[in-house]
């Protein structure tokens, strides 16, 4: 009687334990992969390798690696350019905030030509989107104004700003967001 009360408390014991581990590695499952899967307040790891986590209405990353700033701002830029810091925030439209300083390097002229070739002519009277004291030939691309060439208004809004320092370091401000 002894031993079958014994062996029947182990086998509870064991269905227990069974159970739990189980449980166990379901919810493993589950921490792992909710990010990807859009779960509220989870992290999760970009394609290019920032850092994001879901809120309710979207997902935020921050800090920005330069991969995801090309990707986001559809901008290539050198691959020395450091991005001090960056900010994409998306929900039903997205929004994309970054400063990138490219070392003396790359040529100052070059900057010019692949911001303008993404985003357009440096506007003389437009305001630059942060501080440029200090800054030379400082240019600012927006379409602010919401209405591209073809007169259909743009599918996104942006201001960028640029400015040269003295010691060659060219300073890019991106802010870029969906209509």
């Amino acid at each position: 009687m002894v031993k079958q009360r014994v062996r029947r408390a182990l086998k509870i014991l064991g269905g227990m334990i069974l159970m739990l581990g189980f449980v166990a590695v379901c919810l493993a499952v589950i921490v792992r992969y909710a990010g990807g899967w859009g779960v509220p307040y989870f992290s999760f790891t970009t394609d290019r390798g920032s850092e994001c986590v879901n809120r309710i209405t979207g997902y935020v990353c921050s800090p920005l690696n330069l991969a995801d700033v090309e990707y986001y701002a559809d901008l290539d830029l050198p691959a020395n350019t450091r991005v001090v810091s960056g900010t994409y925030t998306s929900t039903h439209d997205y929004r994309l905030e970054s400063m990138l300083e490219v070392p003396g390097k790359w040529p100052p002229t070059a900057a010019i030509k692949n911001l303008n070739q993404s985003f357009g002519r440096c506007l003389a009277d437009h305001p630059a989107p942060f501080e440029t004291t200090g800054l030379t030939q400082v240019c600012v691309l927006a379409n602010d104004d919401a209405v591209v060439e073809s007169g259909e208004p743009a599918a996104r809004l942006y201001v960028i700003g640029t400015g040269l320092r003295k010691d060659g370091t060219r300073v890019i401000g991106l802010f870029i967001r969906s209509r």
